[in-house]
């Protein structure tokens, strides 16, 4: 078994030069920058919508943003949350859509590479694909976002609907937390599965699944911790301090997902 490991971790390392990775995630990060404000601004005036507090929100994104990039956001979330505005969710839908677009060209050409592939898809049917992962995307983060944000209450109401024992309530928080696992895990499945150009089964891309799914979620924790208690990029960066933490934080997720490809073509080439 840990020779086993010992053996992916090689090739992965391998691959990850070879393919130069870092190049790859740098372009995605580059455009999730550009898609990140208006995703956001797109999700926050859907919450606008309802009856929900900026408070509620900002408490929420405290959990998986650094400090300094939510002090970034602080305002913006609440003007947006205040101000109910159906063409800004409109328009930010719009840019979400077309800026996301070449990053998961990206990712596309990296997953390609991983698996030793020449693109044979038309362009429109590339474009096709790439508009459709960043729907996907943002289905999985707005389901994210309403069970980390609604969760509480849609358990409470369970309970009041269904004369459910108080104990219900720790099961639907971890249930809910198991929902979010699942549904980062498919939709980074469906990207695995139909972005390379070859066609493969679900099995196939189970690996890389969920060495990006564990990464996504371990990361991000440990990322928001470091910045959060040992450093300080205001301080180190001035104040542009916010920008260059969101940046790093998308460039290491950027890394993830590429490497999930990766570690799904090492284990197809293996298992050939």
């Amino acid at each position: 078994m840990l020779k086993k490991l010992f053996y992916y971790l090689k090739w992965i390392i391998i691959k990850f030069i070879k393919d130069d990775v870092m190049a790859l995630s740098s372009q995605l990060a580059f455009s999730l920058v550009f898609s990140f404000f208006p995703f956001l601004i797109f999700i926050i005036s859907l919450i606008g919508y309802m009856k929900l507090q900026s408070n509620d929100v900002l408490t929420v994104l405290n959990i998986v943003l650094p400090s300094d990039v939510l002090t970034l956001i602080n305002d913006t979330v609440i003007h947006i949350v205040n101000t109910k505005n159906s063409k800004i969710l409109f328009l930010s839908l719009i840019f979400t859509i077309w800026t996301a677009r070449s990053g998961f060209q990206a990712v596309i050409r990296g997953i390609n590479m991983a698996y030793g592939l020449k693109e044979k898809r038309s362009k429109l049917k590339l474009y096709s694909m790439s508009i459709l992962c960043t729907f996907g995307l943002m289905l999985i983060i707005l389901l994210t976002t309403m069970l980390l944000i609604f969760g509480h209450i849609i358990g409470s109401f369970l309970v009041y609907t269904f004369q459910l024992s108080n104990s219900f309530s720790l099961v639907w928080d971890i249930l809910r937390y198991i929902l979010i696992f699942l549904s980062i895990s498919f939709i980074f499945a469906t990207v695995y599965k139909y972005t390379p150009s070859i066609k493969l089964k679900w099995r196939e891309v189970i690996a890389g699944t969920f060495t990006a799914t564990f990464g996504l979620i371990i990361v991000s924790i440990c990322f928001a911790f470091y910045v959060n208690n040992f450093s300080n990029y205001s301080l180190l960066y001035g104040s542009i301090g916010a920008v260059i933490a969101l940046l790093t934080w998308l460039f290491i997720l950027s890394n993830i997902i590429i490497i999930g490809g990766e570690v799904n073509a090492i284990v197809y080439k293996k298992n050939k």
